[in-house]
């Protein structure tokens, strides 16, 4: 299940609800929780809501990872240099970025023979995914030079971790993952190697903790503080979710009402759908077929917000 930001308890009670209502009576869920993305409020019981917090247990990656830097600060210095290469490259592409969104919306503001000016939009728009594209190959290529200097699941303190979390997992049938910084909760999930104990179990996510399950973590934001916005490919997600870019917040953060840009960003994200997570939306899937809740919708490569649902494969 994939949750719209939760402005309230509400929307994750009910989801709740419906986990209880669907398994054996004589056995109700039980629930861990990742909170990561909060760092320091990691475990605050106010980001499930005091009600809920009480039955569920938090599986505290963030300080467990705090332990693992503490009992190894070769690998966390190394940790550390990974991320400041990150941000150098992201600063690098966003660069290269801009130029190639200003050139496409240049070319889609011209008039004149569209059978001419079509093919040099769409070798635009061809650029920018070319550029995602190779973007992603260059994080992916840091991280494996990352991992296979250091190996992080053989060293003794992450092993240490990861089999605390193992018993910790053995019998809870469903997870919460939460939002908050992103990076942060995709640097612990992965440092756990926690991708293939979600992919058994029922995942309950929202704001960043649907992104990171993602193929593709997708930042964006049409009308940032510091200027206009282009939509960016951040990293590779877990891969649990191979159909959909989960959008949270999106109402406010895209101009749904200017086609052209939305048509844009759906056309550079596909096979992809940009499934539109606002507060109180929830999309469930169901033996490889999505169904939306709750007035959910996505952007379809015309531009225009329609009703979400993705046909199982």
């Amino acid at each position: 299940m994939l949750l719209g930001p939760l402005t309230d308890a509400g929307a994750l009670s009910n989801a709740l609800r419906d986990l209880e209502d669907e398994a054996p009576a004589s056995s109700a869920p039980r629930i861990a929780a990742i909170t990561a993305g909060w760092r320091e409020r990691e475990g605050d019981p106010s980001i499930l809501g005091p009600a809920l917090a009480p039955r569920v247990e938090d599986l505290a990656l963030y300080r467990r990872a705090e332990r693992v830097v503490q009992a190894d600060p070769e690998l966390g210095d190394a940790h550390k240099e990974l991320q400041t290469r990150l941000k150098l490259l992201r600063r690098a592409y966003n660069l290269r970025l801009s130029g190639e969104v200003q050139a496409l919306v240049r070319l889609e503001a011209i008039d004149g023979d569209e059978r001419v000016l079509d093919g040099e939009r769409d070798a635009a728009l061809e650029a920018i995914r070319t550029l995602d594209a190779h973007h992603l190959d260059r994080v992916a290529d840091l991280r494996s030079e990352f991992v296979r200097a250091f190996d992080p699941g053989s060293r003794s303190a992450v092993r240490r971790e990861r089999e605390a979390l193992g018993a910790l997992l053995e019998d809870r049938t469903a997870v919460l993952i939460a939002g908050g910084h992103i990076a942060t909760l995709l640097n612990r999930l992965r440092l756990f190697g926690l991708d293939e104990p979600l992919e058994k179990r029922t995942v309950v996510a929202w704001s960043a903790g649907a992104m990171a399950l993602a193929e593709t973590v997708v930042l964006f934001h049409d009308r940032p503080p510091w200027g206009a916005g282009n939509a960016e490919v951040f990293d590779a997600g877990l891969g649990l979710l191979d159909d959909v870019i989960p959008l949270p917040h999106a109402t406010d953060r895209l101009r749904l009402d200017d086609r052209r840009r939305a048509a844009r960003l759906a056309r550079r994200l596909a096979p992809l759908a940009p499934v539109l997570l606002d507060p109180g939306v929830r999309v469930d899937r169901r033996d490889g077929s999505w169904s939306g809740r709750a007035g959910a919708r996505r952007i379809d490569r015309a531009g225009r917000t329609t009703p979400f649902r993705v046909a199982a494969a």
